[in-house]
């Protein structure tokens, strides 16, 4: 199988539709920075996997690059968005193609993964495999090669040569060790219960045997406990009579102690409440006082407010002092117009001033009325809150002194009996209901012989049980260690099987070191696998010296391009005859760049169809001089760019012709003419 075209719009930075195809040979592809050279090869990773894997789990401002695989430029939108890529075979093409919103047929994708992988030796997912080993991007030449660990470098290569039926035996040892641990660490925890259990057993058993008293101290207790309960019944009856005693007895000295507890108080508001009554009398008596005054006083006969009264008065006067301002007017009162003599006006001015001062003093006794009602009121007022105040404390009082004479008469307490009394009774009855619960608990242990029997059959289980889960708990460590033994020994015979088809691989990838020549010095490179469950691959030149640490940048970008073709190359179940390389010479220097260009033309000639991308144009000049075109359409030569409105497109594309064949020969005549 080979690349087809790759046929695309509104994918990336592609506003507009564009379509490549490409030559069975090799495509040499250039152009500036920026112009989607690096696109062209995102869209066969999208189109077969539907990510990018470049740009695995990278996230920015909570974003993902699934936000920007579709056109998000300035200027008219994308007529559409869609990649469509195309393979072909003797057989003819097929085509996949993935939209903005839509999967590609399945039946379409499950037939292209047959075409281009080997079912049997192919990995888990094979697709996302092909496109890391055969897209070869700039980026990833260094960091999946001389900067990758040596364990994921092995894991690489062990991917890229197939699965095998190893990893099979490998998952189901991986699953025995898994069930096995599990099944040890049942046991033991089965065990750590067993031991549990037979403490347990034996501390109760210890504690029974402890607990047993003598047949004159058992008859001594139960003779006790019948005068205690006041009943006569066998030994094995008396626990019930003798449970319901002490609790009523409990609740006897419960009673007892809450009357001590309140007998001063009672007795003190007892001693009160003959005062207290005075007191309720005196209040009510001034209360009575307070209202017979105020009545007094709201039965007199009212005049105006006083208010009022002084209103009135300042306007009489006010009006004096405005008549004697003016005067008579020509004969005539100024307020009536009336003929009046000046005596007479006088002396009406003099009857208003008397009638003025009638009226204020009418408002300084009505003052008074009004301030005597207002402290008669408040005197009520605070006669009612005493007497009320005075009622509520005598009530109080009684209440609590009845209460607790019926609770002292319910005890059968005499009226004249001392606190000291009580005390002594409640005395009394503890040490009763001390004796009683001693004796009792004494009484119990008449259930401790069938207890001693129960604890030792008990504490045998538990030893038989401790036995059984001993001998799974063996079993099970020896079933683990069978299982582990089985795991390492699959993984180590995946990896001698690994490593038998590694000898034929390993030195392709020293071949394709020295003929890309990238060191002056150290012309070979040794690849040494080392560990025994755990792999590693390790890169070493000269005396076992790391390049890693020893190669210029365009030295290990050229290292890394050997180990990344030589893993391409050995891909035993691949069926996808073509390497997509995406700008591999950045940093290498030309004579190099020639090396590389050997290469290729080597892998063309062996029937590889070669992809590349290149920026520099003179670059893309030498690679299309020094590969080999052997048909017409074996090689094409494309540049991209952008269009007079700015959006990527094709600015070239032609066929390479091949060279002329014998292009100096002629006949002898002509040669002797010449």
């Amino acid at each position: 199988m080979k690349l087809a075209y790759v046929d695309l719009c509104g994918f990336r930075g592609y506003r507009k539709p564009i379509r490549i195809e490409f030559a069975d040979g090799f495509t040499i592809i250039d152009g500036r920075n920026g112009v989607g050279k690096s696109t062209v090869f995102d869209a066969v990773e999208f189109a077969l996997t539907g990510t990018l894997s470049k740009y695995s789990d990278a996230k920015a401002g909570g974003e993902t690059v699934s936000d920007y695989l579709w056109w998000t430029g300035e200027g008219p939108p994308p007529t559409d968005r869609y990649v469509e890529v195309g393979f072909r075979d003797v057989d003819g093409e097929v085509s996949i193609r993935r939209t903005q919103f839509g999967e590609p047929d399945e039946e379409v994708l499950e037939k292209l993964e047959a075409m281009l992988c080997d079912p049997r030796l192919a990995p888990v997912v094979p697709l996302n495999q092909l496109c890391a080993t055969t897209i070869i991007r700039d980026e990833h030449i260094t960091n999946l090669s001389l900067d990758l660990k040596e364990a994921d470098r092995y894991a690489l290569l062990r991917d890229a040569l197939g699965a095998n039926d190893a990893d099979a035996w490998i998952a189901r040892g991986a699953k025995l060790v898994s069930l096995a641990k599990q099944r040890i660490a049942a046991a033991q925890q089965d065990v750590t219960i067993a031991n549990a259990d037979v403490a347990g057993a034996s501390r109760r058993l210890d504690e029974v045997r402890a607990s047993l008293v003598a047949e004159t101290v058992m008859a001594e207790v139960v003779e006790r406990l019948q005068t205690f309960a006041n009943t006569i019944v066998t030994p094995d009856q008396l626990a019930g009579p003798v449970r319901t005693r002490i609790a009523a007895v409990g609740t006897e000295i419960e009673s007892l102690r809450s009357l001590s507890s309140r007998w001063k108080t009672a007795e003190v508001e007892r001693s009160r409440i003959v005062a207290l009554s005075k007191s309720l009398e005196d209040a009510n008596a001034e209360k009575q006082a307070a209202a017979l005054e105020l009545q007094a006083l709201s039965s007199m006969q009212e005049t105006a407010p006083a208010s009022v009264l002084e209103k009135e008065a300042r306007s009489l006067i006010a009006l004096v002092a405005l008549g004697r301002q003016f005067g008579l007017r020509d004969g005539h009162c100024p307020l009536c117009t009336k003929d009046q003599s000046h005596e007479e006006y006088v002396h009406g001015l003099e009857t208003v001033e008397a009638l003025a001062r009638r009226l204020n003093e009418d408002a300084a006794r009505a003052a008074e009325r009004e301030q005597a009602r207002a402290l008669a009121e408040s005197r009520l007022a605070s006669a009612i809150k005493v007497a009320e105040a005075a009622h509520a404390t005598l009530v109080n009082a009684q209440s609590i002194v009845n209460t607790f004479d019926k609770e002292r008469d319910a005890q059968g307490i005499a009226a004249d009996a001392t606190v000291e009394q009580i005390a002594a009774r409640e005395s009394e009855l503890r040490q009763r209901l001390d004796a009683a619960q001693k004796d009792m608990r004494i009484l119990e242990t008449l259930r401790l012989n069938a207890d001693l029997e129960r604890a030792q059959h008990a504490e045998n289980e538990a030893k038989s049980r401790l036995t059984r889960a001993q001998e799974r708990f063996g079993r099970a460590r020896k079933a683990g260690a069978g299982a582990q033994a089985l795991h390492d020994a699959a993984r180590r015979a995946a990896s001698e099987t690994l490593d038998r088809r590694l000898e034929r691989v390993l030195p392709l990838m020293s071949e394709l070191f020295r003929r890309l020549r990238p060191h002056p010095v150290w012309n070979d490179i040794e690849y040494s696998i080392r560990g025994d469950v755990r792999r590693f691959l390790k890169l070493q030149v000269g005396e076992e010296l790391n390049p890693q640490f020893l190669f210029s940048s365009g030295q290990r970008r050229a290292t890394g391009l050997a180990f990344l073709l030589s893993v391409n190359l050995s891909l035993a179940w691949s069926r996808w005859r073509t390497i997509l390389l995406d700008d591999p010479v950045q940093h290498v220097d030309d004579f190099r760049t020639v090396h590389l260009a050997e290469l290729l033309a080597q892998l063309v000639s062996e029937g590889r169809q070669i992809i590349c991308s290149v920026e520099d144009a003179a670059l893309a000049d030498l690679l299309c001089r020094r590969l080999p075109v052997d048909q017409p359409t074996a090689a094409k030569r494309i540049t991209l760019g952008p269009d007079a409105e700015g959006a990527l497109t094709k600015l070239a594309e032609r066929w390479l012709t091949p060279l002329v064949l014998n292009s100096l020969a002629g006949t002898s005549g002509e040669l002797a003419a010449g």
